[in-house]
Order: structure tokens, then C-alpha cells, then sequence
């Protein structure tokens, strides 16, 4: 595996193909235990603040789900579901904590802030009059 940095995202290359990784902080743990969470099966799922501001919820990998809490910073898969279909599978694979939690939303945080500075001073002004 080669770790390609942290552009926008996290990309790491193997002979399987390409994935894909966006970062997350969990808002709230989905569990069918909490009386204020009816579910069809026993899944746990988790509404993330993305790195890009975003908000999204999502699936937990099933080894993650009585470890996973609210603060947590979370990688995301984003790779594809199926081979033959472009669709991210958009499942919690890593909980990170500690410093490489810190790290890592830091990094983002500042790429996000960077990002939308652009956007801010960027002359082009879109024409919605477009037929």
C-alpha cells in the first residue's frame, strides 16, 4: 500500500483497485438499544460531519459498532460498492482518537478553509441565463 497524501482525500493503491477515504466526525450513534431509535435489523448507522461540511449518515462496520461514540473522527469509504457501478459504499471503516484524530481533521479543516477562500475570490460569476 502507498499512502498518496492528503490532497482532498485519502488514497491508498493496491492491486484491488483504487479507495477512497473521507474523513468525519460522528454527531450521533444510530443503535436500535437507544429508546429513541426503532430499526427493521440490528445495523448500527451514525450522522457524520464531513470534513467538507457536509452531513451524511451512514453505515458502521459491524466490528466498529460498540466502539464507535459521539466525537469520534472517522475514515469513511468511499470506494466503489460495485465494480461495475460508480456508487461509494459510504461505511465507517476506522474510528481514529488521540493525536492522529487531531491530525488528520486538522489537516482537512485547513485544506476546507483554503477550498472556500478560493471559491470566495474567484472572479467567475455563474450564468444562470445559460439555455
Amino acid at each position: 500500500m502507498v499512502l498518496k497524501g492528503f490532497c482532498s482525500l485519502v488514497f491508498f493503491l493496491s492491486k484491488g483497485g483504487v479507495f477512497l477515504f473521507h474523513p468525519g466526525k460522528v454527531l450521533k450513534v444510530l443503535k436500535n438499544n437507544d429508546k429513541t431509535v426503532f430499526g427493521a435489523d440490528q445495523t448500527i448507522m451514525a450522522t457524520i460531519s464531513m470534513w467538507d461540511e457536509n452531513l451524511l449518515t451512514v453505515g458502521v462496520e459491524p466490528g466498529l459498532g460498540e466502539k464507535i461514540r459521539e466525537g469520534d473522527v472517522v475514515l469513511i469509504d468511499y470506494g466503489p460498492k460495485y465494480q461495475t457501478i460508480p456508487v461509494p459504499r459510504q461505511i465507517i471503516v476506522k474510528i481514529l482518537r488521540g493525536e492522529t484524530a487531531k491530525k488528520v481533521w486538522k489537516h482537512y479543516e485547513e485544506k476546507n478553509q483554503t477550498r472556500k477562500s478560493l471559491v470566495e475570490e474567484s472572479p467567475i460569476v455563474p450564468n444562470h441565463n445559460v439555455r
